[in-house]
């Protein structure tokens, strides 16, 4: 039980320190990129910037939700019965 919450306080830890350091380095990127002053190469590299937060935020946020799977260990639980559907009708009854 230590080690699951030794983990778990790890991987919370873990997860916001590489988010933090993610928007530095984008905060960093974007200030850099709108400082350049050939226009061409300014949209590329704000463009490049946009695409390259996108990747590596929503890689932040799957890493932390998957270390938290594998941490809890929800991830082999059979999904639950979807429940019955009463409350539509059959138009042919009608």
């Amino acid at each position: 039980m230590r080690g699951k919450i030794f983990a778990g306080v790890t991987a919370v830890v873990g997860a916001a320190v590489l988010t933090l350091a993610t928007m530095i380095a984008l905060v960093q990127g974007s200030i850099l990129a709108v400082s350049i002053a050939n226009l061409p190469f300014r949209i590329l590299a704000v463009a490049a910037d946009i695409i390259l937060g996108t990747v590596l935020l929503v890689g932040c946020i799957y890493l932390a939700t998957h270390l938290a799977v594998r941490i809890l260990g929800v991830g082999h639980v059979d999904f639950p019965p979807l429940p019955e559907d009463t409350s539509q009708t059959d138009l042919s009854k009608n």
